[in-house]
């Protein structure tokens, strides 16, 4: 089978980095004046997120059954389903993000209903109001049955470290779900990356994770706080892989150890798993060598990135079929029971 397809028997494959745009979100973006808004693009439609900042929607998109195909044809057996960061939920003031929240939870959690061990929500929550946030995940958790909890990593450039955000992630940390990480637009360069807009995405992001997973440890927040939180960080955690040597020596000799850190950073990195979407095989291979292959899941950023692609670069990351298995399969069965829970935690 195409994409490194596993033989019966073993494990699920479960996709961390997926979203889906429901039609009741899409159909809230058509009535909509003021960006995020739908408009017709290309003879079709986009969601444009700020003027001339537009996503196509493709047909494949809107189509759960032909995304079921591509995951079989991918061998991907499961897809945590999520609403889209991007002009997601945090581009609306409170009071409408928080009806969306509502609306978009419901959708997901039927969707994982009508396909049973193919989708697995994670909630989307209006961070804007913290308070509000912890409320949607508690009654997307309890009540609708959703698995997880996707969050930016930051808000208008402030941080999930800061105090403001303390009690939603004690509240994540008590329903014992995973707390998924992503970037959002703008990133924090973007002026630095003006006029290259591409570059957004392809680096400004990978920047603004590495930010947000390097304040959560230096402020402490990580190991004091929330200790027991599961957080996954989407894109293998920006460019972490490439400066864990550069920070112990920072760490170590620069400023003596931390008061707010006290593990050396390649070591407090551990606290946290990284999803491998849009990863090179080989930086795959890097970030196994470095935060370990129980650290790692599967991501592939469908519908922006191929399934198979994703599938394709761990099975060709020249890791052992063990790790490979591990990464694809094994670690997400960890990471989605939820311990303190009597609830079904059977992923296929």
């Amino acid at each position: 089978m195409a994409g490194g397809a596993r033989p019966a028997g073993k494990l699920p494959v479960v996709d961390f980095h997926a979203y889906f745009q429901p039609p009741r979100f899409l159909a809230h973006l058509r009535g909509r004046k003021d960006y995020p808004r739908i408009e017709a693009a290309g003879g079709g439609e986009a969601v444009f997120t700020a003027p001339g900042a537009g996503r196509p929607i493709r047909p494949e998109q809107l189509d759960l059954d032909r995304r079921v195909e591509l995951m079989d044809e991918a061998g991907v057996d499961t897809q945590v389903l999520r609403l889209q960061n991007v002009g997601g939920i945090d581009s609306f003031p409170v009071d409408e993000a928080a009806e969306i929240a509502r609306m978009v939870n419901e959708e997901l959690a039927g969707i994982a209903a009508r396909y049973p061990g193919r989708f697995i929500p994670f909630a989307a929550v209006p961070l804007r109001s913290p308070r509000r946030a912890a409320e949607e995940a508690r009654h997307a958790v309890l009540e609708l049955g959703h698995r997880g909890v996707g969050v930016s990593c930051h808000l208008d450039g402030v941080g999930l470290d800061d105090p403001t955000f303390a009690d939603f992630l004690h509240g994540v940390q008590a329903l014992d779900v995973p707390l998924l990480v992503l970037p959002n637009h703008p990133p924090l360069l973007q002026a630095a990356l003006d006029p290259y807009g591409w570059l957004a995405g392809a680096f400004g992001f990978q920047v603004d994770l590495t930010w947000a997973v390097l304040r959560l440890l230096a402020s402490g927040v990580a190991e004091r706080e929330v200790p027991r939180l599961t957080v996954i960080v989407a894109n293998l955690g920006g460019v972490l892989g490439g400066i864990t040597e550069r920070l112990d020596q920072y760490w170590e000799r620069v400023h003596s150890g931390s008061a707010t850190l006290t593990t050396k950073p390649s070591q407090a990195l551990r606290r946290f798993h990284y999803e491998t979407a849009s990863a090179h095989p080989q930086a795959i291979a890097l970030a196994a060598s470095i935060f370990g292959s129980d650290r790692l899941v599967f991501g592939s950023d469908y519908p922006s990135f191929s399934l198979d692609r994703g599938v394709r670069n761990v099975v060709e990351s020249r890791l052992s079929r063990e790790d490979v298995d591990r990464i694809l399969a094994g670690n997400a069965s960890r990471v989605l029971a939820r311990a303190s829970s009597d609830a079904d935690t059977t992923i296929a």
